[in-house]
């Protein structure tokens, strides 16, 4: 292969150089229930990643939906909601945008309005730790492990 046609491959992968695809997931002590997401960054020099959030429990529901434009370096808090809603869910807050997600009967992902105001009990926080996006369980305050 000469220099030239070399340099144009470079230039080619140039651009997908630093995107960004990972995963990470909370699951729920009953078998084929959890919630995963899945961070894209689709160009480099973007300082954002869109979020595909899954909420999975088999038989009765797969679904969810995407978060747009969450800053890269932004936690999503996931909480377990007060029983005051018509049916179980939770909540991911990300900066200052809360979404409530279904895992048992709809799996739907969707944006709240204002911000309620009781998240209920919080689980743990979507986050990189060691270089890796990953969940980590909150400790009995609440609180991550690792604050």
């Amino acid at each position: 292969m000469n220099f030239p046609t070399r340099s144009l491959i470079l230039l080619a992968l140039l651009p997908l150089a630093g995107c960004l695809q990972d995963t990470a997931s909370y699951a729920y002590p009953e078998k084929d229930h959890a919630i995963t997401l899945v961070r894209n960054q689709t160009w480099f020099w973007k300082d954002t990643v869109d979020v595909a959030v899954t909420a999975m429990n088999l038989p009765t529901c797969n679904g969810g939906g995407n978060i747009q434009e969450v800053p890269l370096d932004t936690r999503i808090t996931l909480y377990q909601a007060p029983n005051d809603y018509p049916e179980p869910i939770n909540i991911l807050k990300t900066g200052k945008r809360v979404f409530a997600l279904s895992t048992v009967q709809s799996c739907r992902l969707q944006e709240f309005k204002e911000v309620p105001p009781d998240l209920g009990i919080r689980l743990g926080t979507f986050r990189v730790k060691d270089n890796t996006f990953q969940f980590v369980p909150a400790g009995p305050s609440g609180k991550p492990e690792e604050e």
